[in-house]
């Protein structure tokens, strides 16, 4: 520990705080896990002090806070490995835990924490963060802060950038709100009135501070000489990601910003051998509102190039359907496996299709989707506009680039077409997936 040093600039200004509420971040690479986990050590010589680092799951604290904690706490303090927590001669306490679940929050009713760290904000919902403020005392006289690091995007995005407005707003967001705009580092005060934040001034006694400091991964040299490379990966990825975790952009948003029109490109020409797959996302039902069923066919070719082939779509009941899912089949031929998304309401679905004579002879599967519909579809989002990814000439073109460029992820229109093409690319990209060569 007595070899760790902040770097000068936003990390030394990270340390340096005062305020009691603290976010620091906002690109990937700017050293926030390292600078929350030994912020959070400041006191482990006084008795009575107790700091908790606060991942959304444990796997997440398993694969870095928990390892780094051996690092820098070895032959200072005792680690239980039941309870996730280092005890200090002093007898101060620094733990590890998680909040998977929204409930998770009340396993903390009667704690006393004089620091909490929420590593990925973003990750966490309001309410959960708010209820750890009903945690953050302490009976012995010491200080307590709560100090959070995260990048953009998540599922608390919008909270968070609502709570940090300030820092972290447009100017037109700000003019809407009637605050005024913050600098890094600046401290601002807030109270809470009818369960939304007013801004007021440090001698009011209702006042609680907070500040925001941004980082980069240009902040953080000892990534940049250890890893040279870090940067070309962040630039590599999908517009979306790339604008928030290199430039901590936090106003792009995903609708328009995954896919945009000019990235799509028709192919002059098919490769004749393709590994190919048909993914079926099957609608919960007929209403004209509802999801569509779709099957999205899509091929990789030897040299790395994708190609979307066919997407079928309709409103279809279940007995249609089927006889489209099988009809489709019998066009793409043997060596095209058939995969229905493995989701509870689909799964009668697909054990009908494994009884019917017409597939018996044929590969059918059923895959589960992994992460969430905005993760997935940036799976293919750098592909397509890394210019390896093109679509065969089709009626279904104009219907299904439409839907692309407006994909938001968040679930609230009609993004069938793209979900299905996700899961085809994450079939291709899966090795349990059984995928022969396919003979256009």
């Amino acid at each position: 520990m007595s070899q760790w040093k902040p770097h000068a600039g936003p990390q030394e200004m990270f340390h340096k705080s005062g305020a009691f509420e603290l976010l620091y971040g906002g690109q990937a690479g700017g050293g926030k896990s390292d600078s929350l986990l030994i912020e959070g050590m400041r006191h482990v010589d006084r008795r009575g002090y107790a700091a908790i680092y606060f991942r959304r799951t444990f796997p997440e604290l398993e694969q870095r806070a928990i390892p780094r904690s051996r690092e820098v706490f070895n032959g200072m303090a005792t680690y239980n490995d039941n309870k996730h927590r280092w005890t200090f001669p002093s007898g101060a306490t620094y733990g590890f835990a998680h909040l998977q679940h929204e409930k998770d929050k009340y396993s903390y009713q009667s704690a006393e924490f004089s620091y909490i760290a929420f590593d990925e904000l973003t990750h966490f919902t309001e309410s959960q963060y708010l209820y750890l403020f009903s945690r953050a005392r302490n009976s012995y006289g010491l200080p307590v802060r709560i100090r959070a690091a995260t990048n953009p995007g998540g599922e608390g995005h919008e909270w968070v950038k609502r709570r940090w407005l300030p820092w972290l707003g447009t100017d037109e967001e700000l003019a809407e709100a009637g605050w005024p705009r913050a600098q890094a580092g600046q401290v601002l005060y807030f109270k809470r009135v009818d369960d939304s934040d007013v801004l007021t001034t440090a001698d009011d006694s209702a006042a609680l501070s907070r500040s925001f400091i941004p980082a980069s991964v240009f902040d953080n040299p000892t990534l940049l000489q250890s890893d040279p490379q870090y940067i070309q990966r962040l630039e590599a990825l999908p517009l979306l990601e790339r604008k928030r975790l290199l430039e901590g952009d936090w106003s792009i948003m995903p609708a328009g910003n995954v896919f945009k029109r000019e990235w799509f490109q028709v192919a002059q020409s098919i490769p004749e051998e393709l590994r190919t797959v048909r993914y079926w996302d099957l609608a919960a039902s007929t209403k004209t509102s509802a999801d569509y069923t779709v099957g999205a066919k899509v091929g990789i070719s030897a040299d790395g190039k994708w190609y979307l082939l066919d997407v079928a779509r309709g409103r279809w009941s279940w007995p249609d359907a089927r006889k489209v899912i099988i009809q489709t089949a019998q066009m793409d031929g043997n060596a095209t496996p058939v995969i229905i998304e493995d989701v509870a309401f689909q799964r009668a679905a697909y054990d009908d299709l494994l009884r019917s004579a017409e597939m018996r002879n044929r590969r059918v599967q059923k895959m589960r989707p992994e992460g969430d519909k905005l993760n997935r579809a940036l799976m293919w989002s750098a592909k397509l506009e890394g210019g390896i990814f093109y679509l065969r000439v089709g009626h279904w073109n104009y219907d299904f680039v439409n839907e692309a460029v407006s994909f938001s992820g968040d679930g609230l229109s009609h993004d069938d077409q793209v979900d299905a093409v996700s899961g085809a690319v994450a079939a291709l990209a899966r090795p349990g997936v059984s995928l022969g060569s396919n003979w256009q």
